[in-house]
């Protein structure tokens, strides 16, 4: 998807609106095609295939979060068994940017194992190169199955195109996220509509991890 047109307009006729009831699917569309995530066809589309589904109260939060994946607006890295993380984070890495819409590309991926006799063991370094840079990023995950979130959240924020108003950010789910098992949702928004999808939908977001 291009960047977005300046929200402050739609974030403002959402807010004059009268009061929204509960979170469904579609009032999760409405908002997202009111602040340009996505369009009124993908929103119409989503909410179609819900079917009654769509119009039933969402709870709790982090099910909200997860429905903006469902919208194509954000890209999710799973907390549970992913089989081969190492080749996983190179396929995540493909989800996140095509949500830039062709501002960003992912070359040249590679997954160096700490121990390359041990195919079970996860920690390694995961290296690939994006937006004309090198990036590299240490995973700590004893596990070959599952990702370290941590990494694969600094990862995708390094795919936030550049003079771009938009930037990845991950969900913030409170201080019992991090035990809670849940995925985390990366979305990308510019700060307008993050404080939108705040207002609208509850979600609030985590600043920056950063490149290790």
């Amino acid at each position: 998807m291009s960047p977005a047109e300046p929200t402050t307009r739609a974030a403002s006729s959402l807010d004059d609106a009268a009061p929204a009831g509960p979170i469904t699917y579609a009032r999760i569309a409405e908002v997202l095609t009111a602040l340009g995530l996505i369009t009124a066809e993908k929103g119409r589309e989503a909410v179609e295939s819900f079917g009654d589904v769509a119009y039933e109260e969402i709870t709790p939060l982090h099910h909200v979060a997860y429905a903006l994946e469902d919208f194509g607006a954000a890209v999710s890295i799973h907390a549970e068994d992913v089989d081969f993380a190492d080749v996983a984070y190179g396929e995540l890495l493909e989800e996140a940017a095509a949500l830039t819409g062709g501002a960003v590309e992912v070359t040249d991926y590679r997954f160096e194992r700490d121990d390359e006799d041990d195919p079970e063991s996860g920690e390694g370094v995961l290296y690939f190169t994006a937006q004309g840079k090198r990036h590299f990023f240490g995973v700590e995950q004893e596990s070959n199955d599952y990702f370290d979130i941590g990494a694969a959240q600094a990862a995708i924020e390094a795919l936030s195109p550049v003079d771009d108003p938009r930037d990845f950010r991950c969900v913030d789910y409170g201080p019992e996220g991090p035990y809670q098992g849940w995925d985390a949702i990366m979305v990308l928004a510019t700060a307008d509509q993050r404080a939108a999808l705040g207002r609208h939908l509850g979600l609030t977001f985590e600043e920056p991890v950063g490149e290790q």
